[in-house]
């Protein structure tokens, strides 16, 4: 019934948790598990060969010799969803972990009971590469985000999804069938999540469960997020393809959700701003509704920064 799908890269420290969220699962119905470890240098596939003898019914690895997503290879694609032999696939990370035994049963269940739910999605907590508690939910992800979420369960089209922002991969649950036949906008963004999101919805409607079913793990050591965090360069370009991807969507749908993704291109191409200084353009008149919403210290930066950088230059002219 299901097909559990998980990514991971020198995961040695956190695997397990993942395979014991998966293992722990109480279902009416059959699942696998699908984890593909992309040529990991530490311990990751070591401790995945050891699950799959003890479990060789249930997992199913993907051990590659060569590290694909150096490759620009769509590993989701290419290597884990043809292999998916279930009506359902669910995703989670090899940093994260799922911490209700009856989460994809309550998912199932809603999804069988109502057909034209597309995707559905829960809460989760943030905790830190060490499990700790950040006292923190990852929906709402932001002060923006805040709008959008209802405090219960509720369903959402693509454009007030996308309002919602960041949602945890490690909820994602939705058909087989319609990543069959993937759109070229989702092959033309860098991201997995949010294009998958947004064309499965658009299918049929979103279903957000208010419970908290799973743990968001942050400040991975190496992680691509890690890694694009560290370079301003690597964040601006990836606003800059979120918001092409926007674009694809855009036309992909006739308008349908264009005035939500008009929304959400705003507050991206703040983001864009704020990295690089640019305090002129942050305060013209269409995204002055959202700066104002910014916290004081963060307005203080970027004024600190802008004047800085324009010192810089007086004093090297």
């Amino acid at each position: 019934m299901v097909s559990i799908c998980c990514l991971t890269y020198n995961h040695e420290n956190y695997i397990e948790d993942a395979i014991k969220g998966f293992l722990m699962q109480k279902t009416t119905f059959p699942i696998e598990i699908i984890i593909h470890d992309d040529a990991s240098t530490d311990r990751t596939a070591e401790i995945i060969r050891r699950y799959e003898k003890e479990y060789p019914d249930l997992i199913k690895p993907v051990y590659q010799l060569e590290n694909q997503h150096s490759k620009k290879t769509r590993i989701l694609t290419t290597h884990v969803f043809p292999k998916c032999r279930g009506k359902y696939i669910a995703l989670c990370d090899g940093d994260d972990y799922w911490i209700d035994p009856y989460k994809l049963q309550k998912q199932v269940d809603y999804m069988e009971n109502h057909p034209d739910c597309t995707f559905c999605f829960h809460n989760a907590h943030v905790v830190n590469f060490d499990k700790t508690p950040l006292k923190k939910l990852h929906i709402p992800n932001s002060k923006w985000s805040q709008e959008y979420y209802y405090g219960n369960a509720h369903k959402y089209d693509a454009g007030q999804l996308e309002l919602l922002e960041f949602i945890p991969s490690s909820s994602f649950l939705f058909l087989k069938k319609l990543i069959l036949d993937l759109p070229p906008f989702y092959f033309n963004s860098i991201y997995d999540d949010a294009p998958l999101k947004l064309y499965l919805t658009s299918k049929g409607y979103a279903y957000y469960i208010d419970e908290v079913m799973s743990a968001y793990r942050t400040n991975v050591r190496d992680s691509v997020l890690d890694k694009q965090r560290k370079s301003v360069e690597r964040r601006i370009k990836g606003h800059i393809n979120y918001l092409n991807m926007l674009d694809e969507f855009d036309v992909y749908t006739c308008g349908k959700y264009s005035k939500e993704l008009e929304e959400s291109k705003l507050k991206r191409e703040i983001k864009i701003l704020m990295l690089r200084n640019n305090l002129k353009e942050l305060k013209q008149e269409k995204y002055r509704p959202y700066y104002k919403t910014l916290r004081f210290v963060t307005k203080i930066k970027i004024h600190y920064r802008f004047y800085l950088e324009k010192l810089k230059k007086y004093f090297v002219s």
